[in-house]
């Protein structure tokens, strides 16, 4: 470790020397001059620091990146994979990833458990190091959510296009290499009112407000809507985003919690299972259920392992007879090569084990939201749907580093300050581009 890396940690441990101005801007304290603050901004090759210290990582770099933790290696490992050229094959298990810091290379393997690499920050602590991650982002192990150009045709993707006039307020467009005509509002075509009202109510309503509040909102934003439009839009736009956000696989670790909670759906007492995984903070998956400890919960299970490609290697839950049942049937191994799953019952409110994270989830999350609605209308409701989202990829979580969603954590980013509009025109886009496979004739004059 170099002599800035030390003074770095010295920074960070000193406590209260970073002040955090955006997701992108930090203030670090001055050691010398306790009334001068140096603002380090990112950049494409790192941290850009106002001090007078003319190095690419600074001492105020590595007391911020000490400070953000995981946070940074996810930072530094889409930089990497954004330079290009950073990360060679050599098989689909063995890869070499060059040093940002040194001329060195580091080997990424994976020998049937799970990537390791050959660097320091990977051997001393065991963590997924940025040379891993830049690994998965080759992979396509990380997904980036991009906002698409709302001008580009809605079918092809093409940039190939003419105007041709307004319609119902918006740009009209024909697309030249397939005809087809389309206009800007995508994602929000047939709606009279605006796409800035639409995501500021589907904000409201999954991020704690009811209905009835979010349209008295909205009319003081001149905008006249019912209580039920509010309603039509959140189970439009959740059911839009979910279908959407299935399709792409969180990176999970290995330590799954599930336990149920009780509601009320249409006046009757009904339990909402949920599976939630221990170092993301991700919910992998749900299920609505009439009895707490009898009913089946092996499709929650089983929709788990698919969202995520794999079983954990440790469950952690209550002490219910249908969690055991459902974990033999679906996650115990049924041969000795394959991965070894272990299922642990019994658990206490304090020490180890113990499951006061998906405590914490069930009250924090799921009881907040559901005394706002007092109840769900039906078992499918979008609005369980819309919490999913918001919990996994709007709402930062406390326990993962600054500012940091469970969607980044599980490598599922989504481009943009409003990511609500970035989930809506990307679930837009990607159902058009699915209409346009499946044989669907575009609309044309």
């Amino acid at each position: 470790m170099n002599g800035r890396a030390q003074r770095g940690l010295q920074i960070h441990a000193a406590g209260g020397q970073i002040r955090r101005i955006s997701d992108t801007t930090y203030a670090v304290r001055s050691q010398t001059m306790p009334d001068t603050r140096y603002m380090l901004t990112r950049t494409a090759g790192g941290w850009d620091c106002s001090c007078p210290d003319d190095v690419p990582y600074c001492k105020h770099a590595h007391a911020l990146e000490a400070r953000l933790g995981a946070k940074a290696r996810a930072d530094r490992a889409l930089l990497m994979h954004n330079m290009g050229g950073q990360v060679e094959r050599i098989a689909d298990d063995h890869y070499i990833v060059k040093s940002q810091s040194s001329d060195q290379t580091y080997e990424v393997c994976d020998f049937g458990h799970g990537w390791m690499c050959s660097c320091p920050d990977h051997l001393h602590t065991a963590a997924v190091c940025k040379h891993i991650q830049a690994v998965q982002w080759h992979n396509g192990e990380r997904h980036m959510v991009e906002r698409p150009d709302p001008t580009a045709c809605w079918y092809c993707d093409s940039t190939n296009t003419i105007r041709k006039g307004m319609q119902a307020g918006h740009r009209r467009f024909r697309c030249k290499s397939c005809g087809s005509y389309y206009t800007d509002n995508l994602g929000f075509e047939g709606s009279r009112a605006s796409p800035e009202h639409i995501i500021a109510a589907v904000d409201m309503m999954f991020s704690g407000l009811s209905s009835r509040k979010t349209a008295k909102s909205l009319r003081r934003a001149k905008c006249a809507v019912t209580h039920q439009t509010v309603v039509n839009w959140a189970r439009r736009f959740g059911s839009m985003m979910e279908q959407y956000l299935d399709i792409i696989r969180p990176h999970v670790g290995e330590l799954w919690r599930t336990d149920e909670v009780y509601m009320k759906i249409r006046g009757e007492r009904k339990y909402l299972f949920a599976m939630l995984d221990s170092d993301t903070r991700y919910w992998i998956a749900r299920q609505v259920a009439t009895n707490k400890g009898t009913d089946d919960v092996r499709p929650m299970f089983r929709k788990a392992r698919q969202v995520a490609g794999k079983t954990p290697s440790k469950l952690i839950s209550d002490g219910a007879s249908n969690f055991a049942e459902a974990h033999r049937d679906e996650y115990a191994p049924r041969n000795y090569l394959w991965k070894d799953s272990v299922h642990e019952p019994h658990i206490r409110m304090d020490g180890d084990p113990n499951n006061n994270q998906m405590e914490s989830f069930n009250g924090n999350t799921l009881r907040m939201r559901e005394k706002v609605t007092r109840g769900l209308k039906s078992e499918d409701s979008a609005i369980l749907a819309g919490l999913q989202i918001y919990h996994n990829h709007v709402r930062p979580h406390l326990g993962l580093p600054d500012g940091q969603t469970p969607g980044e954590a599980a490598g599922i980013r989504i481009e943009g300050d409003d990511k609500w509009l970035t989930l809506i025109l990307a679930a837009a886009k990607a159902k058009a581009a699915a209409k346009a496979m499946s044989g669907a004739e575009p609309p044309v004059d």
